[in-house]
């Protein structure tokens, strides 16, 4: 019995490991862990897989900080909070202080409220949507804001700052 992985590399991928990766970078950016797995995927050494990242890394192609950072802006177009941000962040490999530190660049320098995110977030719902009484409007916007992403302690503030607004 022959490995798979041999036959997919020796039968159908004739490129090396770094023109692998450039071919899968060049469609958007990836994280170093979504690269390395899809060269493993290929049948690439882990050493060779290890070197082509490290290259990678040292050219700027993969800059696993930088994802972060865009990744954050995307959520915030997308109305979401930066704990989903984070969460999805850490489910494409990158390490949880890559993670904290482009969070807080990216709140810091971009001058950030998610209190400020999160409140418009509600106030559309309560525009969008009608609701019986204030306790169910209140549950609702709730987990609408935490399936967004935003931290309790906001979602808090939000409920309590928007109370006076529920019909």
């Amino acid at each position: 019995m022959t490995d798979n992985r041999s036959d997919k590399k020796n039968n159908k991928n004739t490129k090396s490991a770094a023109e692998t990766a450039y071919a899968y970078l060049a469609s958007r950016m990836r994280t170093s862990s979504e690269v390395a797995k899809h060269l493993a995927d290929k049948g690439f050494e882990s050493g060779e897989i290890q070197e082509t990242i490290n290259d990678l890394i040292g050219m700027r192609y993969i800059d696993d900080y930088q994802y972060a950072l865009r990744y954050y802006e995307y959520n915030r177009e997308k109305r979401r909070g930066s704990l989903r941000a984070a969460r999805e962040l850490a489910g494409k490999g990158i390490d949880q202080e890559t993670i904290r530190n482009a969070r807080e660049d990216f709140l810091f320098e971009g001058g950030i409220d998610e209190f400020e995110d999160a409140l418009a977030v509600a106030r559309r719902e309560l525009e969008n949507k009608s609701y019986d009484d204030e306790a169910k409007a209140s549950a609702a916007i709730g987990r609408r804001l935490e399936n967004r992403g935003f931290a309790r302690d906001i979602i808090f503030r939000v409920l309590d700052r928007i109370r006076p607004e529920i019909d």
